[in-house]
């Protein structure tokens, strides 16, 4: 069975909850935009993109295209004049690599990815 985008939604959740970041919503809606997770790291409200990758193609972190990195930083924009207490809205990248025939994940965590 093929892991699916929520598997890695999932997976990326529990990585951000061990690194202390508070998990606020999943798939939720900011500007006509899904965010797959909100969460909150200290001060800053953080929007994460989760990417999963199951070939070698393109990398998981290679996949975010300039459209979605367009709305990703529309729905930042929104998200920041709606929430006075954040100091800083940031958007995140969780890559994950799957290799199938080794049944190993590869989780890689960049912060800030835009602006570029």
């Amino acid at each position: 069975m093929l892991p699916s985008g929520r598997h890695g939604e999932g997976i990326a959740a529990h990585y951000l909850a061990l690194r202390g970041y508070t998990l606020l919503a999943r798939n939720s809606r900011f500007a006509d935009v899904e965010i797959d997770l909100l969460a909150r790291d200290g001060t800053s409200l953080v929007l994460v993109e989760v990417k999963l990758r199951t070939h070698r193609v393109v990398p998981a972190r290679d996949a975010l295209s300039p459209q979605q990195e367009r709305r990703l930083l529309r729905a930042a924009s929104v998200l920041l004049a709606r929430h006075d207490w954040a100091q800083q809205v940031r958007v995140d990248l969780v890559a994950i690599d799957h290799d199938l025939n080794a049944q190993r994940l590869h989780l890689e965590h960049l912060c800030g990815v835009l602006p570029r």
